[in-house]
């Protein structure tokens, strides 16, 4: 016979109910025998005990949220899922995930709730409040968020990856119309192909709402939940309590990406706790503000396994599980990695002072911008430019582009087509300067700069679409044959802390980086930015990358860079764009006759844009126009692509850098006036 310890239960509970609706409830009425440690939204400052005894409904928290669960009302029903179904013993499962999404029917009342938990055959459906008694010496963790309705599809649309066993669902349809990913759940109906991964962000029904990030992958992705989903995400360092088998541990090999192992015993406020009868796994951020619940142990079977993990960041729920994870075990000693090779691509980041690298005004200025967007049209010597002080409206570029003098790129290139001692950069395009022929994986074209004055954090990022442009360190010079087609060239100034992230995007897009000066003393302690240099490339998934970097300005402007590998197969406006954004996008891009225009999911639209068009008074066609761009519908992202709207960049690396700011969306959106009708879809019967 065993003895077990007695542990804590914890519970979350953000936001609140009112009598009959499936709002979170207060600490009057939490399920349990043993009482376990509770924090709420407006009383999160402390571990609280639990007012009452799980193995009772009334009087605590999770027994009053579940009420209506347990037992029949007309006006609130509900999704259940468990990995072991109340009174459903020996079923095999993919997952392990458990947790109720409860909405209340009332015609014109938005209430709804989810609850998160690791405690099996619980809770039973319409049958009565029943404790598992057996549960009683383990550790279990309950979350109860209050979101609206609208929600609900959000989480749904992770769930499908993670794959859970729903026993239990009376939601009519009439209260999820139009959400597509519930409708899959509900119906058992869980995706086959790419992507294999999910994140979705959903907030709390509160004045001050809370964001939660539910991240899931599926068992085909192979991927390891904690380090390749969760530390890529958060971009962090996570300290993690959860039981381990003998062959993963803790990972310190990455600078700010680490994975510390929580010493066990440990304590949740005045309760003990171990690893060995704990059931729950969870991590916390370094730096904070961010706990996560994970429905895996930190083990090696689950990189092929279904997994979720729902990230919530705020920093009283951190600081609490901070708490439990003061004592950390030491780090492994480190081994050398052999890294495959890879194609690398460039990405220009600039600062604006008279000999540093920002980005230039319109006239080749150093008062300089945070920002500049230039859009040649075909047949045109000086572009259309908006520039971050001056983006109401497209204005004449300044200067000829076949001559460097006079003009916003001219300026921002200055170090790069002549040398300074200073000012450093990497360049990559598909087809490099000098070099006719050279077959590559990706059709990116870019740099990054940098300013290597002590002090000093000076840089920019340039992404264009010219070929063999610029030459390094050879003089300027506009290939003359580009003066007949279309051209987009952007450049964004940046802090040198955000290069590591675009590497880390570059490298699922495998450009070819035909030139680099950074010293390493600029780079320290960026892997990402290290592999690409050196055309070190992962051959393995995950094969998409999102990064976020922000510009260098006062008005930080976010941009989102989102960049999928060759072996993904994955179509990069509707599988990654439009998934990303969740809205409908407008493309202006050459197409073929296989992809069309796509009206068939509400809201998340394919709308092609009706060529000829006019960007300000010049005018462009599809013909002669190289660039491949979208506008979100609703705004306000505009997004700049590297692959043409075709079919065969389904087997092709691909990028898309989106900058979310209405001056730029709005030039950008005057140009896509005027879409293609969508295409009559049809049913053939066989």
């Amino acid at each position: 016979m065993l003895k077990y310890v007695q542990l804590p239960v914890y519970f979350i509970l953000i936001t609140f109910s009112q009598s009959q609706n499936p709002k979170c409830r207060a600490n009057n009425g939490a399920p349990g025998q043993i009482r376990g440690k509770i924090i709420v939204s407006n009383s999160a400052g402390a571990w609280t005990d639990g007012n009452g005894d799980l193995t009772q409904q009334g009087g605590q928290s999770f027994g009053g949220t579940l009420e209506h669960v347990v037992q029949n009302h007309d006006q609130i029903k509900f999704l259940a899922y468990n990995n072991v179904p109340p009174g459903m013993p020996n079923v095999k499962t993919k997952s392990n995930s458990k947790g109720v999404i409860i909405v209340q029917t009332t015609q014109n009342i938005d209430a709804a709730s989810w609850i998160v938990h690791t405690v099996p055959g619980f809770p039973a459906a319409k049958t009565g409040y029943s404790w598992p008694v057996a549960e009683n010496a383990k550790g279990h963790i309950l979350i109860c968020l209050t979101i609206s309705e609208s929600q609900i599809n959000a989480i749904a649309a992770s769930l499908l990856r993670a794959e859970p066993l729903v026993h239990y669902n009376d939601i009519p349809e009439t209260e999820t119309v139009g959400m597509q990913y519930f409708k899959k759940l509900s119906d058992g109906q869980f995706p086959t192909v790419p992507p294999y991964l999910s994140r979705q962000s959903i907030k709390t029904a509160a004045q001050a709402a809370v964001t939660v990030n539910v991240y899931s992958k599926s068992a085909a992705s192979r991927y390891e939940i904690y380090k390749r989903v969760i530390v890529k995400a958060l971009k962090k360092t996570i300290k993690v309590w959860s039981r381990r088998d003998n062959k993963l541990k803790g990972d310190c090999r990455v600078v700010e990406r680490n994975i510390r192992l929580i010493k066990s015993p440990a304590r949740v406020g005045d309760h003990d706790t171990n690893l060995d009868a704990d059931l729950t796994n969870w991590a916390v951020s370094d730096p904070g503000n961010i706990f996560c619940l994970i429905d895996r142990p930190y083990a090696k079977n689950q990189t092929v396994q279904s997994a979720m993990a729902v990230c919530i960041d705020q920093a009283d729920i951190f600081a609490r599980f901070n708490d439990i994870a003061a004592q950390v075990e030491d780090c492994p000693e480190k081994r050398m990695l052999k890294y495959v090779q890879l194609p690398v691509y460039f990405i220009l980041i600039t600062f604006s002072q008279s000999q540093n690298p920002k980005c230039r005004a319109n006239n080749g200025g150093a008062e300089g911008a945070f920002r500049a967007i230039l859009y040649k049209a075909p047949g045109q010597i000086r572009g259309k430019i908006i520039v971050s002080n001056s983006a109401g409206a497209w204005t004449d570029g300044n200067g000829d582009l076949t001559q460097q003098g006079g003009q916003s790129f001219g300026g921002t290139l200055e170090h790069v087509v002549q040398n300074h001692d200073q000012i450093k950069f990497l360049a990559y395009n598909n087809v490099p300067p000098g070099m006719p022929n050279v077959k590559t994986k990706s059709n990116s074209k870019g740099v990054i700069i940098v300013q290597t004055t002590q002090n000093i954090d000076a840089a920019s990022w340039i992404v264009h679409t010219v070929p063999g442009f610029p030459a390094a360190k050879t003089g300027y010079s506009w290939p003359v044959a580009e003066n007949a087609k279309g051209h987009i060239l952007i450049c964004l100034t940046i802090s040198e802390s955000q290069i590591n992230a675009i590497a880390a995007s570059l490298l699922r897009a495998e450009p070819l980086v035909h030139y680099n000066d950074i010293p390493e003393t600029e780079t320290v302690g960026m892997q990402y930015f290290k592999k690409l240099s050196d055309g070190q490339f992962p051959t393995v998934p995950p094969y998409l990358s999102r990064q976020s970097i922000k510009t260098a300005a006062q008005a930080a402007v976010t941009v989102n860079v989102y960049s999928k590998s060759a072996a993904s197969r994955y179509e990069i406006y509707k599988r990654v764009i439009v998934k990303a954004l969740k809205k409908t996008i407008k493309v202006w891009s050459r197409r073929d006759n296989k992809l069309k225009g796509d009206c068939r999911v509400v809201e998340r639209n394919i709308r092609l844009i009706k060529s000829p068009a006019r960007v300000g008074d010049h005018d462009t066609n599809l013909d002669a126009d190289l660039t491949n761009w979208a506008v979100s519908d609703p705004g306000n992202i505009f997004c700049l692509i590297d692959r043409p709207y075709a079919k065969n960049q389904t087997v092709q690396s691909a990028m898309a850098v989106c900058i979310d700011q209405a001056d730029i969306f709005a030039r950008f959106n005057d140009i896509a006036a005027q879409v293609e009708d969508c295409p009559n879809f049809f049913i053939v019967m066989i």
